[in-house]
């Protein structure tokens, strides 16, 4: 008989998710936020939680719509209760991957027992690139719930049949994943469904696309921020749909082309050790008790689904391909379920893993400034030296670090002549309408009695003269920094 579907009484798997969850928050504590795209999204859900607009986002004071809201909806959330810290910027991450693996893990219970669902949440919740973006301020992990729930749905629906239930909360994920990255959960949802289809040669895997009450639901949430982003800004429906996804997968524009063995590298680098350790055997994985089987199919249409839609796509990054290894890990935990033929392979991921355990630890206790420096580009040193010399307006001049910001929990003013710094691909493409709206707050120089107090430039103009007034007080890799102590009268 199966073990019951939920995992409360399980303790093994509790440790382990309360493991996964220790990991996530120690490194959303301990490591610093990353420019740009930690410090960036985080700074945009600090905006939306203190202007109080909720349906257009918005970046160094100007929209910011090169992803819908829903991120910034959670981020900002978290900020109210718990203050713009790097843990409420990272908690709708966390929360997004302690979900994701208690579906994996319910499933698992449900169709293959207690030990099984401890091998396959085990072998995500450490896999190192889910472990990493656990406690990552970026789109990716929400979207890999939002996959997981229609994946574990169209597995289900091969299992037990239509469920009108299930079907609702399939195409709510299908509306959350579009107000999270737009129309790319549509390219996972039906994409994964065909790809499903084509492994088992069964239409059973795509019957749930037909049903139109749900996507009713999923258009009709989706569709109504939608129109109110359209109502304000009449180009956003171009840019979503040419620019932002048409553009991007077809056209090279977006400057992220990779070589064709970079999905690969991905699902095994990113996968590591179990990704080289796990007896991969199709004879296994067909040994495997019935609902591991069906939902290992199905999952495996999903992966063959991100393998063939990003090896083709023109843009690439190492994170779209994060929903893809929940249906790996199961796979790996099918192949995995016979524990007699593979004990040398356990062998090797265990001191790989331990391994892995020790290292964290020792690097977050060296502390932020070792990592700001060594890992990536973080606004943490810069808001420290900052926030240690007393209050006072920031002015940015052609540089820009969203991170201080959020860190500082106020917005500095930028002095550039096209706002590239921002990193904002809207800003920067439609930067004559948002001038004409009266809605551009990057300036050309800095106006006549700018109250600022501290003037932060590009590391490259530290020969410079420093700003009238300005003394140098804090400069690493990417900035220089000045407080201005006296101005000569004007």
């Amino acid at each position: 008989m199966n073990a019951p579907a939920h995992p409360r009484r399980d303790a093994p798997l509790i440790a382990i998710l309360l493991t996964s969850l220790v990991l996530s928050l120690s490194l959303a504590t301990f490591v610093p936020l990353f420019d740009p795209d930690e410090g960036r999204n985080a700074e945009v859900a600090r905006e939306m939680a203190s202007g109080g607009d909720l349906v257009i986002p918005h970046l160094a004071g100007m929209p910011y719509l090169d992803k819908p809201p829903a991120l910034f909806w959670a981020g900002s959330l978290a900020i109210r209760v718990i203050g713009h810290t790097p843990l409420a910027a990272r908690l709708p991450s966390i929360v997004a991957a302690m979900l994701t693996l208690w579906l994996v893990g319910s499933h698992a219970r449900r169709t293959g027992g207690a030990r099984f669902a401890r091998i396959s949440v085990a072998l995500l919740a450490f896999a190192p690139l889910f472990a990493a973006l656990s406690a990552y301020v970026i789109f990716d992990m929400p979207l890999t719930l939002c996959v997981t729930v229609v994946w574990l749905g169209v597995a289900r629906e091969m299992i037990e049949g239509g469920s009108k239930r299930r079907r609702l909360a399939m195409f709510l994920a299908i509306a959350l994943g579009l107000l999270l990255k737009g129309p790319v959960m549509l390219a996972w949802a039906i994409g994964g469904s065909l790809g499903a289809a084509l492994l088992m040669r069964s239409r059973s895997a795509v019957l749930w696309l037909a049903w139109v009450p749900g996507w009713l639901v999923a258009l009709g949430l989706a569709g109504g921020w939608f129109a109110l982003a359209t109502a304000r800004f009449p180009e956003y429906p171009h840019y979503a749909f040419v620019e932002e996804s048409i553009e991007r997968i077809a056209t090279g524009s977006f400057h992220r082309e990779q070589p064709w063995w970079f999905v690969p590298a991905v699902l095994v680098g990113g996968a590591l050790p179990w990704s080289l350790a796990a007896p991969w055997s199709v004879a296994r994985v067909r040994r495997a008790p019935p609902g591991i089987l069906a939902t290992a199919k199905v999952g495996l249409g999903f992966v063959l689904f991100a393998a063939f839609f990003f090896t083709f796509s023109h843009s690439k990054l190492v994170t779209y391909l994060l929903p893809a290894f929940a249906p790996l890990a199961w796979v790996a935990g099918a192949a995995w379920s016979d524990p007699a033929p593979q004990r040398r392979s356990w062998a090797i991921a265990a001191i790989l893993l331990i391994a892995l355990l020790i290292a964290v630890p020792i690097v977050l206790s060296a502390g932020p400034d070792p990592i700001d420096a060594k890992l990536a580009p973080s606004g943490a040193a810069l808001a420290r030296a900052i926030a240690s010399r007393g209050p006072g307006g920031v002015r940015y001049e052609r540089c820009y670090s969203p991170g201080t910001d959020y860190l500082l929990g106020r917005r500095s003013s930028l002095v550039s002549p096209r706002g590239a710094e921002t990193t904002s691909n809207y800003q920067l493409r439609y930067r004559d309408s948002l001038i004409a709206r009266g809605q551009w707050t990057a300036l050309e120089a800095p106006p006549p009695g700018d109250p600022a107090v501290f003037v932060v430039r590009p590391r490259r103009e530290a020969s410079a003269p420093p700003p009238e007034g300005g003394t140098e007080f804090f400069r690493d890799g990417r900035f220089v920094a000045y407080r201005i102590t006296s101005l000569s009268p004007r």
